[in-house]
């Protein structure tokens, strides 16, 4: 895959009504470059607060088909942040991303939920990681806390996964963690990691662990590029994944 134009649409806190949000997003759209090929946004940024994910679920096909209209007329890819989704009248936090004529190529409902924490009391968990290719390029989901677990994300650098695709509303008062984790996800699976953050600090990180872009507070656009192949530089030149112990994982991983 060639360089890749990357938009990551930061909402903020933004509106308190869904149909305001919707706006707001639909504006960042008309205002994004026209070379741009790949755009994300944050999780559950249609929902105005989290407590209010149950009651606006019906929002969310509308919503999913407007961003498929935008990924027709713009020809680029959106990974849809996450939106409260129903299946078999269960509730899930669930992510989407379109290809360049709309269509859905690959979904996936956030694997690692906290029922303790109020924020994740209202979904189910969802039963399998998603990598999926776009363009010749194994891509990986996250969403959130998913960024918690190094061994999802490991399963995913080793599912073949080049870059990290994580939408978040990671509080503002624990960026210094929020940074930490994906520097670290991306220099120990040498990805690069595109993370839109609905509160603030959302970051484009190469696979040596640079920060390649970070947004400030607030609503902002990030734009900027990044390169699949170097992923493969950057390996070459430390192969991490060559030193794997798997005797030892296999114990590890028998352990509760």
């Amino acid at each position: 895959m060639p360089p890749v134009r990357v938009a990551i649409i930061q909402t903020g806190n933004g509106p308190n009504s869904p149909l305001e949000r919707v706006f707001q997003v639909d504006s960042s759209f008309r205002e994004l470059p026209a070379d741009v090929s790949l755009v994300i946004l944050p999780e559950l940024w249609s929902v105005p607060h989290v407590e209010e994910a149950p009651g606006n679920t019906r929002f969310s096909p509308t919503i999913l088909e407007r961003l498929s209209d935008t990924a027709r007329r713009r020809l680029c890819a959106i990974h849809c942040g996450s939106l409260p989704w129903i299946e078999q009248g269960l509730l899930f936090n669930r992510s989407f991303f379109l290809n360049e004529e709309g269509r859905i190529i690959a979904r996936y409902d956030q694997t690692h939920i906290l029922p303790s924490f109020e924020a994740d009391s209202f979904f189910q968990a969802g039963k399998a990681a998603s990598p999926f290719l776009w363009k010749g390029t194994v891509l990986g989901n996250a969403i959130g806390r998913d960024i918690l677990f190094p061994e999802y994300i490991r399963t995913l650098a080793l599912a073949g996964s080049r870059i990290l695709l994580l939408c978040a509303s990671w509080p503002e008062n624990l960026v210094p963690q929020w940074r930490a984790l994906l520097q670290a996800r991306s220099i120990e699976n040498q990805i690069f990691t595109v993370a839109c953050n609905r509160c603030g600090h959302s970051m484009g990180i190469a696979p040596d662990g640079t920060l390649l872009a970070e947004s400030g507070e607030g609503p902002e656009t990030l734009v900027f590029e990044i390169d699949p192949e170097a992923t493969e530089r950057v390996r070459e030149k430390l192969p991490l994944l060559e030193g794997r112990r798997r005797d030892l994982y296999s114990l590890l991983s028998s352990m509760s």
